[in-house]
Parts: C-alpha cells; sequence; structure tokens
C-alpha cells in the first residue's frame, strides 16, 4: 500500500513544569496510522501524554525545507531537532480536539485559542426543534458522550452514518435494528471505540422515542441534541452544566473557521471493513 507523508506539530510534558512542541515528519498507511508512528518515536524522545496540534499532508519528502538536517527516528518518523518548552499551567493549556480531528497547518478564519469546552443552546426553531452542542476535548470526549446517554428519558435507537469524505464514498445509513437499550448501545461504543467515537468519518445517533429526539456525535466530535421536548432540552442543559460545562453565545469549533482533517486511528477498520462488520453484527443499511 502507498505510503503518505505528514508533517505534524506535535506537543507534550517534559516534566511537571514544562510543556515541549517539536515537528515531525511521518510516513503512514493514512493520516491515523501515521501519527501513531509520531507518538512512538516522540515518547522515545521524551514527549509524554503527547497530542498532535496540527497536521499536514506533504507531497514528497523533497519540499520539506532543510531536510538533510533532519533527525531520523524509525524507518517512518523523522524530527527537527529543534523542540521549544515552555511553562505549563493549566489554565493556558490549548483545546485538545478528540481524536478523529485535528487542525489543519495553515492560517484560518479565527483563531485557535477561541475554541474551548462549553456549549451553546438554541431555542426551538420553525420545525419545533431545540438544539444544543456541546464542544469537548480528547481527554474526556468518550466519558462525556456516554454521561449524556443517561440525559435521555429512554433509549431505544441507535444508527451510524459513514459520511463521503471517507474515502470519497458516497454517505451510507447504517440502523441497529437489534440494539434497542442503552445498555447494548454502551458496549458497542466501548468494544469498538476506535471504529465509532475515534472515527473521525462516522457520525452516531442514538434515537429516543420522546418526542423526536436524537443525541449524535457527529465526525467533527461535537455532541449534540436535537428533540421537540422542552423539558428534555432544559434537563439536558442542566445536567451537562453540572458536569462542569458552560453555556455560551460565542460558540467556536473546528467545523466552521478552521481548516482541518479527519482520521481514524491506526488500529481502526477501513470503511470496507467496517461496512462488513455492521454486516455481521445485524446493522441494515437505509437508503437515503
Amino acid at each position: 500500500m502507498n505510503q503518505e507523508l505528514w508533517y505534524f506539530l506535535i506537543s507534550g510534558d517534559a516534566d511537571e513544569e514544562s510543556g515541549m512542541y517539536g515537528n515531525f515528519y511521518a510516513y503512514g498507511e493514512h493520516l491515523g496510522d501515521a501519527l501513531q508512528n509520531t507518538f512512538i518515536a516522540a515518547m522515545l524522545e521524551d514527549f509524554s501524554n503527547a497530542n498532535v496540534v496540527e497536521a499536514s499532508l506533504l507531497d514528497s519528502f523533497e519540499v520539506i525545507e532543510d531536510k538533510d538536517e533532519l533527525l531520523q527516528l524509525s524507518d517512518s518518523v523523522y524530527m527537527r531537532n529543534t523542540t521549544y518548552t515552555y511553562p505549563l499551567n493549566d489554565l493556558d493549556r490549548e483545546f485538545i480536539p478528540p481524536i478523529g480531528i485535528v487542525k489543519a497547518t495553515g492560517e484560518d478564519e479565527y483563531d485557535y485559542d477561541l475554541i474551548s469546552e462549553q456549549f451553546v443552546a438554541y431555542g426551538q426553531d420553525e420545525n419545533g426543534i431545540f438544539e444544543l452542542e456541546l464542544v469537548v476535548g480528547k481527554e474526556k470526549l468518550t466519558q462525556t458522550f456516554l454521561k449524556a446517554l443517561d440525559f435521555l428519558p429512554v433509549v431505544d435507537g441507535f444508527w451510524m452514518y459513514m459520511q463521503d469524505h471517507w474515502e470519497n464514498g458516497e454517505m451510507e445509513l447504517w440502523y441497529a435494528l437489534h440494539l434497542t437499550e442503552k445498555e447494548q448501545i454502551v458496549d458497542l461504543l466501548m468494544n469498538q471505540k476506535v471504529n465509532t467515537i475515534k472515527n473521525g468519518y462516522v457520525k452516531l445517533v442514538v434515537h429516543s422515542s420522546t418526542e423526536e429526539t436524537n443525541l449524535t456525535l457527529d465526525d467533527h466530535k461535537k455532541i449534540q441534541l436535537h428533540t421537540k421536548s422542552e423539558d428534555v432540552f432544559q434537563s439536558f442543559i442542566e445536567q451537562v452544566t453540572s458536569l462542569g460545562y458552560e453555556q455560551t453565545r460565542e460558540f467556536y469549533n473546528l467545523e466552521f473557521g478552521f481548516h482541518h482533517w479527519h482520521y481514524r486511528p491506526a488500529n481502526s477498520l477501513t470503511r470496507e471493513g467496517l461496512i462488513s462488520f455492521l454486516q455481521a453484527t445485524g446493522f441494515e443499511k437505509v437508503n437515503i
């Protein structure tokens, strides 16, 4: 399989008081694979708790400036020999996006520092729908999404969208006829985390029959609530607030105003492999 070449700006902890940045170049079968190769190499260079800050797909190794000065860390990873340290301050730490999406290198419409763990709530629209959107970082996304399932009055349906930007395929909707209880859905999400919650090419929808309520984790890794029930909407706001998230009117996320990449983890299924898994476990494709 052809190998892609990616540039990554990587952040990590140098020690308890200092953070550090480094510039890496890595080959991989896809972005997630190249990123995993980079994290392994970065750990050996004393980057602990490494995260990707931004990424760029390169045409070839020849386009890298001063490429002869790079340190080769493995068969697939190179690094600039200069790293940059800074004092750690929890109040100043930048937003770390969830696995599955990353900022692209380059200029954006907005300042990246504007993105934070907050939610926005919209009043009832012309179709009678209340909407809430919540941005959560890498560390807390899974636990927050699973807790949000408990905020629904009932859970009785689950489906998955495969987005058309995954391997340039068509958008597909797969419905789980057999998953009609919260515990079943949680089991699937936890057992297939790399193919669901951490996959930047899928959108997950948990359905509640209470006044057309849907809880969504979209491919930009935002948690969304849509409902016609004002009681469900207000209760959801209260419980999200109880988790420590603040409501805002100035809502920023990677979907709008920021160039970004979607990806799947290194150990996840291909699109074809995920389709085979869904078919084998009782999902049915729905015409859309």
